[in-house]
């Protein structure tokens, strides 16, 4: 395997949680740089074409465009030691960020209250699965109720970490919190991306938050200062969501003839319809949010 192969494998990669997505793909270039494989202009220049690729492929996350615009803009700037430089840039933005959920979770901590509770979980988030991890009270009176988070499934690799933790975890079908709505207490999601007047998320977390909200369950919403449209570079901020569609076969592998199948990862969901937006600074109610957009 070289390092051009290595960096393509993240283009791809749909069932890896944002943040833990860019944490790898960090280590990788480290990696690499430290073996002196990014030596030549010709490796710069693959390089940011790769990070355009990958732009393109998850313009949706916006942990990754918040460092691939900062990479960007170091690279085109960078002489003939950018190698050196870049490689100075991914340890100090390692080390500003390494730590970030922990953080997030000791704030969630002090408006969550986990204790007896039977919480509706969705997708698969490292900030979700650090609350979690963080929690002290007794895990054995918890209860999780964890979607399998179609048609990636990356529900079940979410479900699997949270019973490690301890957890008793309940597996259903995205549409199968359904029955039990009368019971759960609490819904604590993850984002991708968090915007003036709604979030994204994975598809089937609209339906949870209307539901929440119908319902009167508090919903939390669980994301690092880098998933905000005002992280973003100036002349950044005014973007708005967009995804490509992604490959019918996921849903349908041998589909009748001229069906047409659409697969969409992600959708927009309201931001008044979650009760908080929890970052490692502070904590955001939707009504701040409008401000912050205003101001």
């Amino acid at each position: 395997m070289n390092w051009k192969e290595d960096l393509k494998k993240f283009e791809s990669d749909n069932s890896t949680g944002s943040a833990e997505l860019l944490e790898q793909y960090i280590e990788l270039l480290l990696y690499w740089l430290e073996k002196g494989e990014l030596r030549t202009p010709k490796d710069k220049s693959f390089l940011m074409d790769q990070i355009k690729r990958l732009q393109e492929s998850h313009k949706s996350l916006f942990v990754l465009l918040h460092f691939s615009f900062q990479i960007m803009q170091l690279l085109n700037n960078s002489g003939e030691d950018w190698n050196a430089v870049l490689a100075d840039f991914l340890e100090n933005y390692r080390h500003t960020w390494t730590g970030v959920n922990s953080r997030l979770a000791q704030l969630a901590g002090s408006v969550i209250d986990l204790n007896q509770k039977i919480i509706l979980c969705h997708s698969q988030s490292s900030a979700v699965r650090e609350v979690f991890a963080a929690y002290r009270g007794n895990k054995k009176k918890v209860k999780i109720i964890q979607t399998e988070s179609r048609p990636i499934l990356e529900g079940r690799i979410q479900a699997v970490n949270i019973h490690k933790l301890g957890y008793e975890v309940k597996l259903i079908s995205d549409t199968g919190y359904a029955r039990h709505l009368d019971r759960i207490n609490l819904i604590i999601l993850g984002a991708d991306a968090i915007f003036r007047d709604y979030f994204v998320n994975k598809s089937g977390s609209y339906n949870i938050c209307l539901a929440g909200k119908n319902k009167g369950i508090p919903v939390y919403i669980l994301a690092d200062s880098r998933k905000f449209w005002f992280s973003l570079p100036p002349e950044h901020r005014e973007m708005q969501y967009n995804e490509n569609k992604k490959p019918g076969e996921e849903i349908w592998k041998d589909p009748h003839p001229g069906i047409d199948i659409e697969n969409f990862y992600f959708e927009k969901i309201p931001v008044n319809w979650a009760d908080g937006f929890i970052t490692e600074k502070e904590i955001f109610k939707p009504s701040r949010l409008q401000k912050l957009q205003d101001g």
